[in-house]
């Protein structure tokens, strides 16, 4: 359906300002009316916008704001369809922008906000779809939204961290490479007519440079299309979710931090579905879902059929043998003490600083060797380069 940007005066006298999605222009203009805007202009969005084009890398940085402002305005006593028209005013994203507007017609047409949300799985994700479905029973609607708002600006800042942390090793990484190119593809073949026209004998390391060089120029753009492709074949294989994406999971998961990652990520998710009273099955079964590791997810579906057919959650657990005594020690004393939320929450915490501290010592120890790297490789250049350039000289004199 077409989003159309509006300018206008509101009821108030104010100038009100947004963007509506509507079948055609006359159908938005009889919305507005209904609303009491007095349009003063209004035009068709440009489906090929940048914020369009672009609007997977904004959708999980909006996720927070659009929970958290649907929060605060029911919160405030505000109908539910007005949130999210406000909402949807004030949201950049044109995909959150659409899904919400969307989202407006259906609640006003006597759907639940859980059913207006569900064609927007992708983006809103089957669990929170869960949450705010059980939220809507009990009426904790806003309640259930700062705690989703809260849980993904978690996720954000902490994938926000790693990334932050790996900007300069990668900038000196791309840097040095650059250099490193430039001198092989245009320096170097400027010198090898030099060392053949002197007739002096050319070094080994000088030999090697300038068949890197020359490979360079010759098979370097081809080399590059193939890693490309071979980078987007696999990719693709890895996304298909089969059994190479199981086996890729299962060794990945031995590597320590990532380990670490997915147990914190995993009690963090089970404990906040907990505390808003999913049942543990269910909770389970969105857990997986979430956890980004197959390998992991086919365990947690198998605890998730033993607690379902009436074992004890620590059982499971600790037959699966992928989870550290920490964890399955947590899940046992929360069994038996009926506190399993908080115990889960240690086990984040615990997790989550030793995932920073590896973190935080992974960057000040590769950004000196990323710098000895290319100072090595700019080094063995240089020599290579010098060498034969005082041999000549020598000859010469």
């Amino acid at each position: 359906m077409p989003v159309f940007s509006y300018d206008g005066i509101d009821k108030a006298g104010k100038r009100a300002k947004g963007s509506i999605e509507a079948p055609g222009k006359n159908a938005a203009l009889a919305k507005l009316s209904a609303d009491g805007v007095l349009v003063a202009e209004i035009h068709q969005a440009s489906a090929k916008k940048k914020g369009d084009r672009f609007s997977f890398s904004f959708k999980k940085k909006g996720l927070p704001d659009v929970f958290f402002q649907l929060s605060i305005l029911l919160s405030s006593g505000i109908q539910l369809t007005r949130a999210l028209k406000i909402t949807a005013d004030s949201t950049k994203d044109i995909k959150l922008k659409r899904s919400l507007l969307d989202m407006v017609e259906k609640v006003s047409s006597g759907k639940r906000f859980s059913e207006a949300m569900m064609p927007y799985k992708k983006i809103y994700t089957e669990l929170y779809i869960h949450l705010i479905r059980t939220s809507e029973k009990v009426g904790r609607l806003s309640a259930v939204l700062l705690d989703i708002s809260r849980l993904e600006e978690e996720k954000r800042k902490a994938g926000e961290k790693v990334t932050s942390a790996m900007i300069y090793p990668s900038v000196v990484m791309m840097l040095g490479f650059g250099v490193v190119g430039f001198m092989l593809t245009f320096v170097v073949p400027k010198l090898e007519s030099i060392f053949k026209s002197a007739g002096a004998d050319i070094p080994n390391s000088t030999k090697v440079l300038l068949f890197s060089a020359d490979f360079l120029q010759n098979y370097g753009v081809l080399v590059f299309f193939l890693v490309l492709i071979f980078a987007v074949f696999m990719r693709r294989l890895y996304s298909a979710k089969g059994r190479f994406r199981i086996g890729m999971d299962k060794k990945l998961y031995k590597i320590g931090f990532v380990r670490d990652v997915t147990v914190s990520r995993m009690a963090h998710v089970l404990s906040f579905q907990l505390r808003e009273g999913l049942p543990l099955v269910e909770a389970l079964a969105n857990t997986g879902e979430g956890i980004g590791n197959f390998y992991v997810k086919e365990a947690v579906e198998e605890i998730a059929e033993g607690v379902k057919g009436g074992r004890k959650f620590s059982e499971c657990v600790t037959e699966t043998g992928l989870f550290s005594e920490l964890f399955i020690a947590a899940v046992a004393t929360g069994e038996k003490s009926g506190n399993l939320p908080d115990l889960l929450d240690r086990v984040n915490t615990y997790y989550t600083r030793k995932t920073d501290q590896f973190t935080a010592r992974f960057v000040s120890v590769i950004e000196p060797v990323f710098i000895m790297f290319i100072g090595l490789v700019v080094g063995f250049i240089v020599v290579s380069i010098m060498e034969p350039l005082f041999n000549i000289n020598t000859l010469v004199k």
